[in-house]
């Protein structure tokens, strides 16, 4: 007979804009938000925001947000000198028909991420009546998957792939602190 508290473990396999990502999901009462294998050299990285100043006033909460975990900090960088690209874009079409954001993370090949560039959609906010709240809250989704968030299927989380109602959860504040606490490409 099984333990009714014990974890069922199952793997799911996602793929991120850079490589593969395995990841366990502890299945019991709360899901755990899963992470990539890869992710920065620190948790700390630098930013540009390259938007309107409504955009600009979506990041700033979403990344507040992420710095108030105390396991990620997001520093504002220079042109010269940043790491991610939060901007904005007016595509609706193809692959990008329904999203509300989406992100480009790349790296070397050892795991380390060396550049991101995040875009939120913003005719499809207006397409489907996003608040400022649901806007933060994409945001908020799209800088987990610079950080090494994979989408998560949780109800409750930032990381849900269709998120737009949901903030950061404990669940994925502890998915972030242990990720940068595994040396990359562990798990």
């Amino acid at each position: 007979m099984k333990n009714k508290y014990s974890a069922k473990l199952g793997l799911t396999t996602l793929t991120v804009i850079f490589g593969l990502g395995l990841t366990p999901i502890a299945n019991a009462k709360s899901i755990a938000t899963p992470y990539s294998r890869s992710r920065w050299p620190h948790a700390q990285v630098t930013y540009v925001i390259q938007a309107s100043s409504y955009e600009r006033h979506v990041y700033q909460a979403a990344i507040q947000a992420w710095n108030a975990t105390g396991h990620f900090k997001f520093v504002p960088g220079t042109t010269a000198h940043h790491q991610i690209t939060l901007g904005t874009s007016n595509a609706t079409s193809g692959q990008y028909y329904r999203l509300a954001g989406i992100t480009f993370s790349t790296g070397y090949t050892n795991g380390y991420y060396t550049k991101a560039q995040v875009y939120l959609l913003t005719r499809n906010f207006v397409r489907y009546h996003y608040s400022y709240t649901d806007q933060v809250h994409v945001a908020e989704h799209e800088l987990g998957h610079t950080i090494g968030l994979e989408h998560s299927r949780d109800r409750h989380s930032v990381m849900l792939a269709d998120n737009r109602y949901n903030g950061i959860s404990a669940a994925d504040s502890a998915a972030v602190r242990l990720r940068y606490r595994l040396p990359v490409g562990r798990l």
